[in-house]
């Protein structure tokens, strides 16, 4: 069983780490202003493909995501 002090101490040590030098991912975000690769799916009830620019000049949530 750990006691306090050395659960403190890690969990320090993991904010530390965490904290430390330059994220991985930095860089990556999008830019202001800059448009999103253009990309085309299947409809979800037709199956037809509809591109991203099908939707120019309409308002687009697109959500993204990872489950790593």
């Amino acid at each position: 069983m750990r006691t306090p002090s050395a659960v403190a101490a890690l969990a320090a040590a993991v904010v530390a780490v965490s904290l430390a030098g330059p994220v991985r991912g930095a860089g990556y975000g999008p830019k202001l202003g800059a448009r999103h690769p253009e990309f085309t799916l299947p409809d979800i009830n037709t199956g037809k493909p509809v591109s991203l620019s099908d939707f120019r000049g309409k308002k687009v949530l697109l959500i993204q995501f990872a489950s790593w």
